[in-house]
């Protein structure tokens, strides 16, 4: 009892640590990714880099939404660390798991210049990694056999490092989309350097994200070493394990709405054909697993076979209804007038020549809106937008220009050399003058003081 006592202690204290710094941090986020931009930006590799970039990653590693994944981490390694092994060994490669996944990023990323990026934002491949991830939080939770996991699940006694390291792979690519200004940050740097990458160069970028990613794990490092003596697994690890698959599942969530988005779906119809496809496949999986179970009774087949109906219902009524993000570009009675969008109490024109028209009659600089439907943090400012008095005001003096991921103004923009942030991913704005002149650009939604500071010039 006085082992998992101490553990118990040793675990609350260090999420308590982690706890007290959530503030400071949240207030040097932006400072922070500021800095790690411009140290991106050139291809130094000092010591003196790597060792910030593990202090971004660290500092990454305090964002609420990285949180859940701490506790789930500790049950992991609990499920695995046990025999023979020594009590450090899993920790320690799930941690080297976690770090890999972004020494791969930074890898790929450099060798391919700004074709992987490319490659991430086309909807059949958002699709296939929905469908992965789905496949991962069926499997986590118990519902699916994988036979990389076999004899390693969660709470199974015959301990597999080859799993531990996957879990930690999948816990870094999870924990990715959380501390994406760092990661965006990082890989801008390297989209700067694409011109005649050298094997040097694209080495040095990858271990860039390494050092990232070594700093992000060091939380779940020591979390896996001093918290992984819990109570004897049990019914309550089910329990851990639908947690885990309920997290999962949620990324499986994000990736599809991507896929489809791009595809032209509204979001609406994005979460039906979500919902009808879990219930699809709940109902069909308990009809199955029925089949071979005694004293499944008629009633209990049928209400699962209505379910089953219901959520190929939903599904259909996803698929099949028309939908189209493009329709507000097509949606003037005039081919002349300009096509608008209207915000709350913000209209933004559509159409860069528009704006540029606009910007020109009123002497006024231009913000752009690069938006996608996929993107979290381009519907966080979409919000913004209607709700921040300040930033509703500051945006009124402004000619507002709004470019969908799917227009083709957005190619434009992006093979600029100027925006090699488009190359990464969304959101991202920039303030311009009449004339094409950069005056402020940014991939970070929350620095509403400075875009008001920029736009007042």
């Amino acid at each position: 009892m006085k082992p998992i006592i101490v553990s118990t202690v040793v675990a609350t204290a260090t999420l308590l640590i982690l706890t007290t710094g959530i503030a400071h941090a949240e207030n040097s986020l932006t400072g922070m990714n500021a800095w790690v931009e411009g140290q991106l930006a050139s291809n130094q590799s000092s010591l003196s880099a790597y060792i910030f970039l593990m202090l971004g990653g660290l500092l990454a590693s305090l964002l609420p939404c990285v949180y859940p994944l701490y506790p789930i981490t500790a049950s992991i390694i609990a499920g695995r660390s046990q025999g023979d092994a020594p009590r450090a060994l899993h920790p320690s490669v799930y941690y080297v798991g976690l770090a890999s996944i972004y020494f791969l990023f930074g890898l790929i990323a450099a060798a391919t210049g700004g074709a992987f990026n490319d490659v991430l934002r086309l909807p059949i491949t958002n699709l296939m990694l929905a469908l992965l991830f789905l496949m991962l939080a069926l499997a986590t939770a118990g519902f699916l056999h994988v036979s990389l996991f076999s004899g390693n699940g969660i709470g199974d006694k015959t301990p597999g490092l080859a799993g531990t390291f996957m879990m930690g792979m999948g816990a870094g690519l999870l924990s990715s989309s959380c501390v994406g200004p760092f990661v965006v940050g990082i890989l801008v740097g390297i989209a700067s350097q694409t011109d005649g990458l050298s094997f040097f160069a694209t080495l040095t970028a990858a271990l860039k994200m390494l050092a990232f990613g070594l700093g992000l794990g060091v939380p779940f490092l020591l979390i896996g070493l001093f918290g992984v003596r819990l109570p004897k697994s049990g019914s309550w690890m089910k329990y851990v394990q639908w947690a885990l698959g309920a997290l999962i599942l949620y990324f499986a969530y994000t990736y599809l709405e991507k896929a489809l988005s791009g595809y032209g779906f509204k979001p609406e119809h994005i979460q039906l054909v979500f919902f009808g496809a879990l219930l699809l496949l709940f109902s069909l999986y308990h009809l199955w697993e029925g089949e071979h179970m005694h004293g499944f009774r008629r009633m209990e087949k049928s209400l699962f076979a209505l379910f089953a109906l219901v959520g190929g219902l939903v599904l259909a009524q996803g698929v099949l209804t028309p939908s189209a993000t493009a329709t507000i570009h097509t949606s003037t009675n005039l081919a002349s007038a300009p096509v608008t969008e209207t915000k709350g109490e913000l209209t933004w024109y559509l159409n860069r020549e528009d704006a540029v028209t606009a910007a020109r009659e009123q002497g006024k600089p231009i913000f752009v809106d690069f938006f996608a439907y996929w993107c979290a943090n381009c519907k966080e400012f979409e919000h913004l937008t209607e709700t921040d008095r300040e930033l509703i005001d500051g945006l009124k003096k402004v000619v507002l220009l709004k470019i969908y991921d799917n227009d083709p103004e957005f190619k434009q923009y992006q093979n600029d050399k100027r925006y090699p942030e488009l190359k990464v991913g969304l959101p991202f704005f920039i303030i311009a003058d009449a004339d094409d002149h950069l005056i402020y650009k940014t991939s970070d939604y929350t620095r509403t003081d400075e875009m008001l500071l920029f736009m007042a010039e």
